[in-house]
């Protein structure tokens, strides 16, 4: 736990927001026995199970490609060296063609590949671990200021406040883009000649070709 929140800022959260920091240590820590790197027996088990399937590739050399294994799976966990096994076995993987043996760096990447999306996940929680503490003071700050508004006074001071500002201000006018008072509107729609809707249907060749 005070690997990801330390216990200063633990003590001063919430409860909610403590219990949300257990939940995610827990989640952690299981990632973390995911993650743990595997024996070195493992690494030959699976070699041996791809050695019985594929080809060798041309001019390799077995103990140097054993060796080559050890070295690029040393930190990767036995089910994901066990689980790129079965997707080179099955023709899952991409771009192999299912004869020759994977070399070390293709088998590597796709055992990677299997474990970003826990590696993923564990990089957000502790991201999120991280942040607690300032949401935590975020929703303090909301809960005060939503408090603050429910006050009657303070709701009849900014009242008083709105007030203020907009006295004295001129009111809005019923033609504020011209300028005109209502009079001259009046007059200058007097002057205005209503517009005769004259139909052109008469003028159609379709019609003229009646007549």
């Amino acid at each position: 736990m005070a690997e990801l929140v330390p216990q200063d800022q633990f003590d001063k959260l919430p409860e909610r927001y403590r219990r949300r920091a257990r939940e995610i240590a827990r989640r952690v820590s299981e990632i973390d026995a995911l993650t743990k790197s595997c024996e070195p027996g493992d690494i030959g088990a699976v070699v041996l199970r791809m050695f019985r399937q594929f080809r060798d590739q041309p001019g390799i050399v077995h103990a140097e490609m054993a060796e080559a294994f050890r070295e690029a799976c040393c930190d990767l966990p036995g089910w994901s060296i066990s689980e790129a096994c079965n997707d080179f076995l099955a023709g899952r993987v991409e771009n192999h063609t299912g004869q020759f043996m994977p070399t070390c760096a293709e088998f590597a990447r796709r055992a990677r590949a299997i474990m970003t999306p826990f590696l993923s996940e564990r990089a957000a929680l502790r991201t999120e671990a991280s942040k607690l503490i300032e949401r935590a003071t975020d929703d303090h700050k909301r809960h005060l200021i939503e408090m603050e508004r429910q006050d009657p006074a303070v709701r009849k001071r900014v009242a008083a406040l709105a007030e203020a500002v907009t006295a004295g201000a001129a009111r809005r006018q019923g033609l504020p883009h011209l300028g005109l008072n209502e009079a001259e509107q009046q007059r200058i729609d007097a002057l205005k000649r209503p517009r005769q809707d004259v139909s052109k249907l008469e003028q159609t060749k379709i019609v003229k070709g009646r007549s």
